[in-house]
């Protein structure tokens, strides 16, 4: 069995950790601040896991494997921490983005329910179906609760003979050797280093920089009045994601402990700017009312909505092009580095977690590994 050292405590990290327990190695996880990190991008009240994906055919089909993925974790957890409310898709013309998920979707059978404008004002009156050529609702969807389930892995983790340092920022990595070096000098060999540093990757990974780059994104946090908040509790999240504009909106949900989360409005569109490391981690007041209006249109009644607080999250997307194409990139003999962070790669870690440890085991090749992390999988 391998000896496995794992940079990051974020969900990409921690979901590694737990496949690679499952499958015996002795595994060691450093994080630059306590864990849970309260600045990493995977500790939020929560994250999308859907099944539309535009033209991305791949990740489309690997949302099944993420589902068994989730499912595996559940069952070692104890509890799950995925709420399933479906995903309720908008199109406002017959090439956009959520056009081209319905013809893919149908194409592989997966299940949807069509409706037009009248339809959709019907069946959502939360929806201003105004300007909206046709609707679907995807039921393959649902709400990760992603700070809870960071916590809960790192406690599994703990529990099942891993071994978690907080506080254990790491300067410099040989990857031939296998070995970290921490800020305070003390170094840490093993067999194998996989860097998941999210939008911290470039600074232990230079040549990271050519394939991801940060992306600073504010959300939006509201207060619903009690109407409000009891119709969107039974709500699908809702994608409505143009060309050149368009925001997600994650539905409050009820936690297994008995607390409902807040309702989220993004920003589908990305930055492509920030530094995790420096920028400030509170938005301004207008940033946070930007994305607050991307709803405006969309949602009826808005002005109901009381736009209580913005977050920040630092993503790191595809240098090429802005996409959430996940990169994973092998290392010097002896260390692998993988990013995307943002809700995609939230949405994919458990079975992102999984496929690295089949690579590790050998019952996986390095390029299917990092074919597969790409979406490429047909």
């Amino acid at each position: 069995m391998a000896n496995v050292l794992i940079v990051g405590a974020g969900i990409i990290g921690l979901s590694a950790a737990w496949a690679l327990r499952r499958d015996g190695h002795r595994v060691t996880v450093l994080e630059q601040g306590p864990i849970p990190n309260p600045v990493g991008t995977s500790v939020d009240q929560h994250r999308l896991i859907r099944r539309p994906y535009g033209t991305e055919v791949g990740y489309m089909r690997m949302i099944t494997h993420a589902f068994a993925a989730w499912d595996a974790m559940w069952r070692d957890l104890g509890v799950s921490l995925l709420v399933r409310t479906g995903s309720l898709s908008l199109s406002v013309r017959d090439d956009d983005r959520q056009a081209e998920s319905l013809r893919l979707l149908k194409d592989g059978g997966f299940p949807v329910e069509e409706m037009d404008a009248r339809r959709l004002g019907e069946c959502y009156p939360l929806i201003d179906p105004r300007g909206v050529r046709m609707a679907y609702l995807s039921p393959e969807g649902g709400v990760l609760l992603a700070e809870r389930i960071v916590m809960a892995l790192a406690t599994w983790l703990a529990e099942n003979g891993a071994t978690l340092r907080a506080g254990a920022a790491v300067e410099a990595i040989d990857s031939d050797l296998g070995s970290v070096t921490l800020a305070g000098g003390e170094r840490i060999e093993s067999d194998l280093v996989l860097v998941a540093a999210g939008a911290w990757v470039g600074r232990l990974v230079p040549e990271m920089t050519l394939l991801v780059e940060p992306s600073r994104q504010v959300l939006a946090y509201v207060r619903l009045p009690d109407d409000l908040a009891r119709a969107w509790a039974t709500h699908p999240s809702l994608l409505s994601i143009g060309a050149d504009h368009g925001f997600y909106l994650v539905p409050p949900v009820m936690a297994p402990d008995g607390t409902q989360t807040a309702l989220k409005i993004g920003d589908h569109l990305f930055s492509r700017v920030g530094d995790a490391a420096s920028d400030p981690r509170l938005p301004g007041e207008a940033e946070t009312k930007a994305v607050y209006e991307l709803a405006r249109g969309r949602l009826r009644d808005l002005d109901r909505y009381v736009l209580d607080r913005g977050k920040v999250c630092f993503y790191t997307v595809d240098s090429r092009d802005g996409h959430e194409t996940f990169r994973s990139v092998r290392l010097g003999q002896a260390a692998w580095a993988m990013s995307n962070c943002s809700g995609h790669g939230f949405k994919f870690a458990a079975c992102l977690g999984e496929a690295f440890a089949d690579m590790v085991a050998g019952r996986r090749s390095a390029g299917g590994f990092t074919r597969y992390a790409a979406g490429e999988v047909l």
